[in-house]
């Protein structure tokens, strides 16, 4: 599960010196990350999480299984985006 691939993605990070990343869906799967986060940030391990989100629309409107990513690590991160879904009004260079 997500617990265990975050844990995974510490442990090659601490191995290689380098920040590894983890891929995970939307909602309660990102709280899974959690615990690795912490011992990561305690430790001064780079990490990248690379999370899935609900449409704009649905957050904050009680949808199953909907968590706040934005701010679901606290102050255990360095660094976070939220990048915004793709228009035509907003070329793709703009969310990187």
């Amino acid at each position: 599960d997500e617990r265990g691939a975050a844990f995974y993605t510490l442990g090659t990070a601490r191995a290689t010196g380098r920040p590894a990343a983890v891929i995970t869906s939307s909602g309660t799967a990102v709280a899974n990350l959690y615990p690795a986060v912490v011992e990561a940030s305690a430790d001064g391990v780079p990490l990248l999480l690379l999370t899935a989100d609900r449409p704009y629309e649905a957050r904050d409107a009680g949808a199953n299984q909907s968590v706040d990513q934005v701010r679901a690590f606290g102050l255990h991160v360095r660094w976070h985006r939220d990048v915004p879904p793709p228009t035509d009004d907003v070329p793709v260079s703009a969310a990187l």
